[in-house]
């Protein structure tokens, strides 16, 4: 198993896929930046609302100029990083990444070779799932230094007054919730084995499993459950910006854990049982 992580690894360190992705992730991140910037030069009175055919409206209302409080100062560090990660930002470029890592290796005929070679089915999976995770996890924490650093020059004082406590705890949940999310799309593409549905796929699961949840909210509401509250996405989506209650952090560890133990098992048995072509 240990010659099987380190291929793993090999393959990850000449991936150009995190590069990619971290500057999608960049331009989404510039994009947000330009927009709290541009909603802030209306409130000062730089700019009168509708400039360029650009019209900004808060509360359904056309946003008035002269408001004390900047729109950076409402949003925050932490809110902008609860843009990128619970706006599905990082998430669709997460189900692109880890189905392409994954679904390749079927296709260029590795997982045959090294089923050929004798490695238990089991270990491929698991080892796989590894570097899946390694993926994620150093992409996420790449995401987040690229947008806090480019919150430098957006935000100025505002960056540096933030509760850096909070922003940690927000990131290391995000992480959590993200491992599982990518865990969830690695089955989906060693289901699936074709790109373009394991990604189409995927991001059908990353989008509307929340709304179906709602739905689920709703039918059994008459015994007081509530589905949403143990689906990974919906946490991930739901999670406070500030003042993560114990509650949350024990729902969320747990319900992380369980999904991630649920997922890999069930990944693992259908790979032992299917046919490697």
């Amino acid at each position: 198993m240990l010659n099987l992580l380190r291929a793993e690894f090999y393959k990850l360190k000449k991936s150009r896929g995190i590069l990619i992705g971290l500057l999608v992730a960049a331009c989404l991140a510039l994009l947000l930046y330009g927009s709290l910037s541009l909603i802030d030069k209306i409130n000062r009175g730089e700019l009168a609302n509708g400039t360029r055919g650009v019209m900004v409206y808060q509360n359904g209302e056309s946003l008035e100029m002269g408001r004390a409080e900047s729109m950076m100062e409402q949003v925050g560090v932490a809110g902008v990083l609860q843009q990128m990660f619970s706006g599905h930002f990082v998430g669709l470029i997460l189900a692109v990444l880890v189905n392409m890592f994954v679904i390749r290796e079927f296709s260029s005929g590795a997982v045959k070779n090294l089923v050929g070679k004798g490695y238990s089915r089991a270990s491929i999976f698991l080892t796989k799932m590894i570097a899946v995770i390694t993926l994620t996890l150093l992409f996420q924490i790449a995401v987040t230094i690229v947008t806090l650093s480019m919150g430098v020059p957006f935000m100025g004082e505002v960056f540096f007054a933030a509760d850096w406590r909070e922003v940690a705890a927000y990131a290391g949940f995000q992480f959590m919730f993200g491992v599982v999310a990518a865990v969830i799309f690695m089955v989906i593409g060693e289901l699936t084995r074709n790109l373009a549905a394991g990604i189409a796929v995927s991001i059908g699961v990353l989008i509307f499993s929340t709304t179906l949840t709602e739905v689920l909210d709703l039918v059994f509401h008459g015994i007081n459950f509530q589905p949403s509250r143990y689906w990974v996405l919906d946490l991930a989506a739901s999670c406070p910006v500030t003042g993560i209650s114990s509650e949350f952090l024990i729902r969320g560890v747990l319900v992380s854990l369980i999904w991630l133990l649920l997922t890999a098992v069930l990944g693992v048995i259908h790979f032992q049982k299917a046919d490697v072509k």
